[in-house]
């Protein structure tokens, strides 16, 4: 969900931009929401507990109208959990829980995004509704409600501000305020900021791509446990911000390389249950290097 979130946040500055008689889209953008199919596939391997993760996304536009689109969106993702013994509070060993293994997670979803104006500024409305599922179970039904209003929007410039709340989630703080700013420097520099992104962009040709800046990750997984102390079926949540840098590389027409590399820094690591705010159980890891490779293509 994090990612698609990100994705639908540059395709509205996207979006306000072409309204403003933004130029074609360059590498920097990648091709993301400007057409109808997208599909991807990434491989990040570090050297922390979350050793290995495989994902696979698939997304389909069916519905395009003037001020509303319709998505179809699934993902899949494999985790390796590698957590020393002692590593999470009140005495839960992760080997005998059951969490030292690989993990599987499915996803599918409905994405609904609608455009217009509002008192003469361009706004947008994001609608997301998710199911997960696992070997062990059907997960859950979450979603996403945002609304963004473009503060700016001109060639060089994007500025937008607004609301995002989450439905069924196990986060403590389900509403927050989100923005995003989009300033381009000249034809070479960009800087982004996607709420939870930060990255100065510098293309030195219209097929080549270098990013540094810093990301916060979220890798989150329902597995069965192996206590009498916790629930049957639990939720493992770890949160990172992530110092990076990145290349994305133009394959083909719509077809892109990317890598990516960095030091994952821990924000927070926990077990929950299935559904509800309630931690029974929180994690530590030292800062882990990373690795990250992928491909998409967009038809």
């Amino acid at each position: 969900m994090k990612h698609l979130l990100l994705l639908l946040l540059s395709l509205s500055l996207c979006q306000a931009a072409k309204a403003q008689g933004e130029s074609a889209v360059k590498v920097s953008e990648g091709g993301y929401g400007l057409v109808r199919t997208n599909l991807s596939v990434e491989y990040e391997h570090s050297w922390g507990q979350v050793s290995d993760e495989f994902e696979a996304r698939a997304s389909y536009e069916f519905l395009k109208k003037r001020h509303l689109t319709l998505s179809a969106n699934a993902r899949y993702n494999s985790y390796t959990t590698d957590f020393d013994e002692g590593s999470f509070s009140d005495g839960f060993e992760p080997s005998a829980i059951g969490l030292n293994k690989t993990h599987i997670m499915g996803h599918a979803g409905l994405t609904a995004t609608a455009r217009g104006k509002l008192f003469g500024r361009p706004v947008m409305g994001l609608a997301l509704v998710n199911t997960g599922f696992s070997p062990a179970g059907f997960d859950r039904v979450s979603g996403i409600l945002m609304g963004l209003v473009m503060l700016r929007a001109n060639r060089d410039t994007q500025f937008g501000l607004g609301p995002l709340v989450m439905l069924n989630t196990t986060s403590r703080i389900p509403a927050f305020l989100v923005f995003v700013y989009r300033h381009r420097f000249n034809d070479k520099w960009l800087l982004n900021l996607y709420g939870a992104m930060f990255g100065v962009e510098y293309t030195p040709t219209a097929n080549d791509l270098l990013a540094a800046g810093a990301d916060v990750n979220v890798k989150s997984f329902f597995f069965r446990t192996h206590d009498d102390r916790l629930p049957g079926s639990c939720r493992f949540t770890i949160t990172t911000a992530r110092p990076l840098i990145k290349y994305r590389r133009r394959l083909g027409d719509n077809l892109y390389f990317e890598a990516k590399g960095g030091v994952a820094l821990r924000m927070s690591c926990r077990i929950n249950g299935r559904t509800g705010t309630h931690t029974y159980s929180e994690g530590s890891q030292k800062p882990a290097p990373f690795i990250r490779i992928g491909l998409s293509y967009a038809m």
